[in-house]
């Protein structure tokens, strides 16, 4: 891997947990996700739910699907003001348990029903990773019974990778054994990242899986790596005719 890439690892400090400040919180939590909520009220009672982050305004607020409880438990904790804990999981870089504490800001039941709070001050990010993972939108496909399926490979790490593809079907069972090819546009080469489903999730018509590889499939991942440069954002193939360019300079 060249020096850019080179430097952009050792960039990644390893720790477990790290502290983000204000609106750089919702940078965490993709739109539609779910999250896990307690509402915590001044004597102390707690009420445990799940609700959708849908997701914020630039007026400090923070919107949230409400959930489907009983009227009476909506009398006793939905109360402006009430303390709320908010746990999510954010899917970028390492991976990382998204922990905060904001407050019940306001209650919407007309037109639409929704939770509004105030984006918090700070919150706690718990990497859950061992390993470093490399956020990618590089172009794939797999192989199927009848067809090819174009996909997005969307982060890769040394044990394993991420898929996208929008699209309602095919669905991937877990355990199923699977061949991610990706091809470098520019030279052809090939990169063949072979692996089994190891989770998956849908979500507004797109499909997410990530594959954990077999032995075949890291040899091929440390290959794809070391053809991979990083841009500033992401990592892509590396140009040899912008390498040869600043070789010049």
């Amino acid at each position: 891997m060249n020096t850019n890439a080179i430097t952009a690892k050792k960039s990644l400090v390893r720790v477990k947990e790290k502290i983000v400040m204000g609106l750089k919180v919702m940078d965490f939590i993709q739109h539609g996700t779910e999250s896990s909520l307690e509402i915590v009220t001044p004597l102390g009672q707690r009420l445990n739910f799940k609700s959708n982050f849908i997701g914020f305004d630039e007026h400090q607020h923070i919107f949230f699907t409400m959930p489907l409880l009983s009227r009476a438990e909506y009398v006793e904790f939905f109360m402006e003001g009430f303390n709320v804990n908010i746990e999510g999981i954010s899917e970028q870089g390492e991976g990382a348990l998204v922990r905060f504490r904001t407050r019940i800001e306001h209650i919407i039941y007309k037109p639409i029903n929704l939770l509004v709070f105030t984006v918090p001050q700070q919150a706690k990010l718990v990497l859950l990773r061992n390993e470093t993972r490399y956020e990618l939108q590089l172009q794939g496909n797999i192989q199927l019974s009848n067809r090819k399926l174009r996909v997005v490979l969307t982060n890769v790490s040394s044990g394993g990778c991420g898929y996208s593809y929008e699209a309602i079907s095919p669905d991937f069972d877990i355990d199923q054994r699977i061949v991610l090819e990706v091809i470098n546009s520019t030279n052809k080469n090939a990169y063949a990242l072979s692996g089994i489903v190891r989770n998956g999730k849908k979500k507004l018509g797109k499909q997410t899986y990530g594959i954990v590889y077999d032995d075949p499939g890291q040899v091929n991942c440390r290959r794809l790596l070391s053809a991979l440069m990083y841009d500033g954002t992401k990592y892509v193939f590396i140009n040899p005719k912008q390498n040869h360019a600043l070789a010049g300079l």
